[in-house]
């Protein structure tokens, strides 16, 4: 994921600088120096009003769960001291459309952004719909879970939108104690002991989560991004580890994208695994099937660039950058971007003399 501090942040490309020496374009797993407190105040909208106890998650571009909620009675959620990026609303809903909206913060003018979610009713979908159609995960919705154990995770999830990460870690092993096949919270101890470094802790509970719902395509997901953090926080000394660690990634992040052809996520990682791993015309392939799955993908715009800058494809990687940064108008890292655009174009130009 390359997050920020190499923890539950999404995994974001960072493009800093354009080597002088080569066509690369460097990576880097960025900190947050902008830690000012931005906040999300939303509603959730069904045909019937307001729509109360439906889980909402924040994310990030690459589909990590940045800290989870519950609409109350009036159908409102909030998630608060957010830092300053990018972020998804995403709401998943039995026999409704899934929602996943994108809300940016404006420097100096935006500090609080209020969407407002509406549930649509799916269409009728017949029994025999195709094997590898999107997979709705309906298991938390549907049960019943003890009072006590639902009460620890939401303060979990409190605890982790103020980036109390241990205390939000006993909250959710307290819930778990309680509801052992709780699934939401296997998954969630899982990305908060990701965040904490722990990768054998995070390992074991996604496998759990996997085990729990072997139909739901996330926890391979969490895997595939553990494994590519775990690979970048590996020594530069230890290139064989770093490699069977990457060999993992793809492992699983193959077997994600066999049982869900339709998640855009599970096709960024495996096309940046396969960029990190040197496999550069997979990881080409893999990156445009998820931009063509989820063309507000932005970040596999700059996996592409870096891709096209290290095989000297300059005019490829200036339509890459080009893209991200229409597709991404309001980007922290937007200066950065044209930045490293230009010096793209430097190389063009003095590579057609």
């Amino acid at each position: 994921m390359i997050w920020a501090t190499l923890k539950l942040q999404a995994l974001t490309i960072a493009l800093l600088i354009l080597m002088s020496a080569g066509p690369i374009l460097a990576q880097t797993r960025g900190t947050q120096p902008n830690l000012a407190s931005y906040g999300i105040r939303g509603k959730i909208v069904a045909e019937s009003g307001p729509a109360e106890r439906v889980e909402v998650t924040l994310e990030r571009a690459e589909q990590q769960v940045v800290a989870a909620t519950f609409s109350d009675s009036l159908g409102n959620f909030e998630f608060r001291g957010l830092p300053r990026g990018n972020y998804y609303v995403s709401v998943k809903v039995p026999s409704f459309e899934d929602v996943r909206e994108s809300v940016d913060f404006v420097p100096g003018l935006t500090t609080v952004v209020v969407p407002t979610i509406f549930l649509n009713r799916k269409a009728f979908v017949t029994v025999d719909a195709p094997r590898d159609s999107p997979i709705v995960d309906v298991t938390e919705l549907d049960r019943n879970y003890p009072k006590e154990a639902v009460k620890e995770y939401e303060n979990a999830q409190e605890e982790i939108r103020r980036d109390n990460f241990k205390k939000a870690a006993l909250h959710l092993e307290a819930a778990l104690k309680i509801a052992p096949d709780y699934y939401n919270a296997r998954n969630s101890l899982g990305t908060v002991y990701q965040r904490l470094e722990r990768f054998r802790d995070a390992e074991k509970e996604f496998e759990k989560a996997r085990e729990l719902n072997p139909r739901s395509v996330q926890p391979l997901i969490n895997l595939g991004s553990l494994y590519i953090q775990e690979a970048e926080s590996t020594t530069s000394g230890s290139r064989r580890l770093r490699g069977r660690i990457l060999d993992e990634a793809l492992d699983v992040l193959e077997t994600a994208v066999k049982l869900n052809s339709r998640s855009a996520m599970a096709y960024y990682l495996l096309g940046t695994a396969n960029y990190k791993s040197a496999f550069y015309e997979e990881a080409e392939t893999h990156l445009k099937r998820a931009l063509d799955l989820d063309r507000r993908m932005a970040p596999a715009h700059l996996m592409l660039a870096n891709l096209y800058m290290r095989q000297g494809k300059w005019a490829e990687a200036i339509g890459r950058l080009d893209a991200y940064l229409a597709e991404s108008p309001k980007a922290s890292d937007r200066a950065q971007v044209q930045e490293i655009r230009s010096k793209a174009l430097q190389n063009l130009e003095n590579s057609a003399k």
